[in-house]
């Protein structure tokens, strides 16, 4: 079963999903690509529960990552 939990930085909090069964397991990254999130992937992540450590996310601004301000560009990694 997957947990929820967040990051917060200073432009809004990122919501994202994972378990951990042990640090010597595989781990699987879900990413979502745009306009998608994390439920994108409920039937992968019901599946390998259980056999694998699993992390998927709603990206900034996207499902429960939102609201995400955008006040920074690429070039701009201090401000979020």
């Amino acid at each position: 079963m997957l947990k929820e939990s967040t990051y917060q930085t200073s432009c809004g909090t990122i919501h994202y999903w994972s378990n951990n069964l042990s640090l010597d397991t595989t781990t699987l990254v879900f990413l979502p690509g745009l306009t998608a999130d994390h439920r994108l992937f409920d039937k992968q992540v019901e599946y390998f529960d259980g056999k694998y450590n699993i992390i998927v996310w709603d990206a900034p601004a996207h499902a429960s990552s939102w609201p995400f301000r955008f006040e920074f560009d690429l070039f701009d990694k201090a401000k979020c």
